[in-house]
């Protein structure tokens, strides 16, 4: 199902609504913290985790396989559209957003979503405080002088936000040691050069896979999604709005290390997806830090037993928390890729990336 087939006239209006009310979010968030204070005075938002990586790499699994371990507090499709302003939001999303029954998500990857299914929509903030970074064609990483107060204050009570209201949720129930916040957010790896001080303080998971398997998958989701906003305008303006410039007319790749100022190929071929691969995974592995976690996929889900007590290791999780979910995980989809017809030098680069990422992986 395309996102546009969940909305009506309605539901779209309060959408674009929404999309353009940025700073009118922010005042609202800044009244939250007043309204709710009681609510939120007493949450702390340690070590939060940040799942981040290029698509098509197993994030969305990480993301389900903690969520459902009932320690964290994420974003979930409830928060649309309002997402500055959670709390707020959450008083209405009843009378206007409505139900989201469990249908498969757009990526046709037979993943179903419902309102209570956590997603990413945390970009929403990083566009409000750092618009110039979104460039008509591209995305510039984040630099050291990029850092700003205000970002650090605001993300800092959002988080508390989120986890006061998924706890409330699920009427006031907490772990014994409290949610934690969790997000699934692909470009915070444009920020591991200079990450803001939220994020420093977290773990930050990045999954990889095959270069030419996910090139290949990312290719293949980039022409489903040129088609579904070519049929569907509304869908292209809700995902550029949240930040999702992965795919489709809306395509923004990150301009790692200056790998767009060359030849790039055109994004209609697969050589220009092992590209932006081999770029981003090169920057990651020239920007981790002590609390970096790479997961290597194919153990992810060739080994999953053995993978996620690593992962539960690394997140200071007890191991038996995640094993029961072992069972869930598959060896992803293959796809076709013909490597013979990739340019060389690319290909040798990425695969040695691969190796080398594999030799620092965690889990």
């Amino acid at each position: 199902m395309n996102v546009g087939d969940r909305y009506g006239t309605m539901g779209r209006l309060l959408h674009r609504i929404a999309f353009r009310a940025g700073t009118a979010q922010h005042a609202l968030s800044d009244v939250e913290e007043t309204l709710y204070a009681d609510r939120i005075g007493g949450i702390a938002a340690d070590d939060p985790v940040f799942i981040t990586s290029l698509p098509r790499s197993g994030t969305t699994i990480l993301l389900k396989l903690l969520w459902q371990t009932g320690r964290f507090a994420s974003h979930t499709y409830r928060d649309m559209p309002f997402v500055l302003c959670p709390l707020i939001w959450s008083r209405y999303t009843g009378q206007f957003a409505g139900e989201i029954e469990p249908t498969e998500r757009a990526h046709g990857d037979g993943i179903e979503v419902s309102g209570e299914s956590p997603e990413a929509f945390e970009e929403m903030i990083w566009k409000h405080f750092w618009p110039t970074r979104y460039r008509e064609d591209h995305i510039r990483p984040w630099s050291p002088g990029d850092e700003n107060e205000e970002f650090n204050s605001f993300f800092q009570a959002h988080m508390r936000k989120v986890i006061a209201l998924r706890t409330e949720e699920e009427g006031g129930e907490k772990s014994p040691e409290g949610r934690r916040y969790l997000s699934k957010n692909n470009l915070n790896i444009s920020r591991l050069a200079a990450l803001p001080e939220p994020l420093r303080k977290g773990t930050l998971l990045v999954p990889f896979r095959d270069p030419v398997q996910q090139a290949a998958s990312m290719h293949r989701q980039h022409e489903r999604f040129l088609q579904i906003h070519e049929e569907d305008d509304f869908t292209r303006e809700y995902m550029e709005a949240i930040g999702h410039h992965e795919f489709g007319k809306g395509l923004k790749p990150v301009n790692f290390g200056g790998w767009l100022d060359g030849e790039t190929g055109d994004p209609e071929d697969l050589s220009f997806w092992l590209r932006y691969w081999r770029a981003a995974y090169q920057f990651i592995l020239e920007n981790t830090t002590e609390s970096t976690v790479l997961v290597s996929y194919a153990r992810l889900t060739e080994k999953p037993e053995t993978a996620l007590s690593r992962l539960a290791s690394a997140l200071e999780l007890p191991t038996g928390v995640l094993a029961p979910l072992a069972t869930e995980l598959r060896p992803p989809r293959s796809h076709q890729a013909d490597e013979e017809s990739l340019p060389g030098p690319p290909l040798e680069e990425a695969q040695d990336t691969y190796e080398r990422l594999d030799d620092r992986a965690s889990v």
